[in-house]
């Protein structure tokens, strides 16, 4: 088992900075660091994504971080583009995973909300997804022109964040 954790410290290059990384430890460097901070934007809630998905928020974020440090001389070129190919073909592998596996993609990705239902505000709902009495009322006007929640069928916070409105008939 220790064996095991020391090729892991070694394959990630833990006593060692990035001048003195191989390759292949700066592309396993890369697929760890990816994955955590997929972890942490999972994590995060869905307000902050918006219209993006955990793994495109972190691909622009990490990759911003690589070219920038790239452009400024932090890391070599070469060195950059394999961690950009590392990240794209890992976007690339998360994107083709979720499409066939329905089951990574509610791992990655959170499910739809229901906030109200048949009239009626669905409070711990509401509290849970950090939605404002006055966020919920906007929505309501913005989407379904709704002044009252007794009007409306059901409302969901979807996964990109926004809120969709169903009123009653």
């Amino acid at each position: 088992m220790q064996g095991s954790l020391d090729y892991l410290l070694w394959l990630i290059g833990v006593d060692q900075s990035f001048g003195q990384l191989s390759v292949m430890q700066i592309a396993a460097r890369t697929i760890v660091v990816y994955l955590t901070a997929l972890v942490l934007i999972r994590l995060g809630k869905r307000r902050f994504m918006g219209d993006y998905s955990a793994i495109d928020i972190l691909l622009g974020f990490v990759l911003g971080s690589v070219l920038a440090r790239g452009l400024t001389g932090a890391i070599p070129i070469l060195e950059m583009l394999v961690v950009v190919v590392m990240l794209l073909g890992l976007h690339w592998v998360f994107a083709a995973v979720s499409f066939y596996w329905p089951g990574f993609e509610k791992a990655l990705e959170s499910s739809p909300r229901k906030l109200v239902e048949d009239g009626h505000v669905i409070k711990d709902a509401v509290r849970e997804s950090k939605i404002t009495d006055d966020e919920l009322s906007q929505a309501l006007r913005e989407e379904a022109n709704v002044q009252d929640v007794a009007d409306v069928k059901a409302a969901y916070l979807e996964r990109d964040g926004s809120i969709t409105v169903i009123p009653k008939e």
